[in-house]
């Protein structure tokens, strides 16, 4: 052997590129060696001597093994190369873009904490997945809503203080100015005739009586509003109590020339309540139906009963209420149009409903203009 090359089965010594084997060996491995023998090689060195080892194989028995052949010439480092880069550098670049994925989500959640303002619309973000920055995300939308709804309802709060100290120096300076201008006549000496000194005693009293009416009610509204003040609530007759209460304003029925009916059945619808502060209510509505169903002189009360709720219905056919207003008559402090004003301060059907609801029940309303208004009270029948 002389280092000569003895077979080439293709009749060239360059390596092929990998474009060469895929389009001639991986698609056809028969044409590889064309059914020809092939000659294999092998240089040994022994005892300082050099021996060559030649021996033929059929080409057809090779045909299974020719791609690892071919591929065994090439370089091994683009196969190192890419286990390297599965194992290194692909897990990098994963890592990089899940880092920068959730660096853009907190920088949002810290973006809407320094935009969040409680005198400016809530601001809401829009992360809807589950892992922890989703739930963060969710609990700041609803720590924002509940926020806002506290602010509104605190703004509320000191709207009502503030429209509270007008109706108060309103509706009290002028009781306390008759109360004055009445008294310091008396005290002169000025009204010598019997008769008007009755008159204007008679006249005290009653703006006594009203003044001591307006501090009852506020009174009674600042117990629904102490969390300490709890309602002593026992089983009782609704029909009873009605009576009870019906029993204080016959006489005033009469002498005001006002028509009255009440139907009440047989005292057997019971429900939980507490006595004093839901026949507060119940006057309370009686109280408006005669103020403001005057001209129709007629205040009518009836109980109704189903499976699972008792009604009383208080009915005044007066100039009735305007659509706009029935939203906001359960207000505090709203004191309707100047047809339906009174001297109040807008706390009697505000305290009426507000005991209703804490005993479990609701009142409805429905008035039709210069006809009637009816207000019916709904409340949970008592499980015996």
């Amino acid at each position: 052997m002389d280092g000569k090359l003895l077979y080439s089965s293709v009749n060239r010594t360059e390596p092929y590129t990998l474009s060469e084997l895929l389009e001639r060996f991986v698609d056809q491995p028969e044409r590889m060696f064309h059914g020809k023998d092939v000659s294999f090689v092998y240089d040994i060195a022994a005892g300082g001597n050099r021996y060559y080892v030649v021996f033929d194989v059929k080409g057809s028995a090779l045909q299974q093994v020719q791609v690892y052949l071919y591929f065994n010439q090439y370089s091994a480092w683009p196969f190192l190369l890419i286990p390297l880069f599965l194992i290194i550098f692909l897990p990098a670049l994963f890592a990089f873009l899940f880092l920068l994925f959730v660096t853009r989500r907190l920088r949002g959640l810290n973006n809407a904490m320094q935009r969040a303002d409680l005198r400016q619309a809530p601001v809401r973000l829009q992360d809807r997945s589950g892992d922890e920055i989703g739930a963060l995300s969710r609990l700041f939308n609803e720590m924002s809503d509940k926020l806002h709804r506290q602010y509104a309802h605190t703004r509320q709060v000191e709207q009502a203080r503030a429209q509270l100290i007008g109706s108060l120096s309103h509706d009290l300076r002028t009781p306390l100015s008759i109360i004055q201008g009445y008294a310091e006549t008396l005290q002169r000496g000025s009204a010598q005739d019997p008769d008007t000194r009755v008159r204007h005693s008679t006249i005290l009293v009653q703006k006594s009586e009203y003044m001591n009416r307006l501090l009852g009610q506020l009174f009674r509204l600042a117990q629904l509003d102490d969390p300490s003040t709890a309602f002593r609530m026992d089983r009782g007759s609704i029909p009873n109590l009605l009576q009870s209460i019906i029993a204080e304003y016959v006489l005033v029925w009469n002498d005001q020339g006002i028509e009255w009916q009440a139907d009440i059945p047989e005292p057997h619808a019971y429900a939980l309540f507490d006595e004093a502060s839901l026949t507060q209510a119940f006057r309370n509505l009686i109280d408006n139906a005669i103020l403001h169903g005057s001209d129709g002189k007629y205040v009518g009360i009836r109980i109704r009963t189903s499976t699972e709720s008792v009604q009383i219905d208080i009915e005044d056919r007066g100039k009735g209420i305007p659509e706009e207003e029935l939203a906001h008559i359960f207000e505090r402090f709203y004191r309707g149009d100047k047809g339906r004003r009174s001297n109040g301060m807008g706390i009697g059907l505000s305290f009426a409903n507000e005991t209703v609801i804490q005993h479990g029940g609701s009142i409805a309303v429905r008035s039709a203009p210069a006809s009637s208004t009816v207000f019916t009270v709904s409340l949970p029948l008592a499980i015996e």
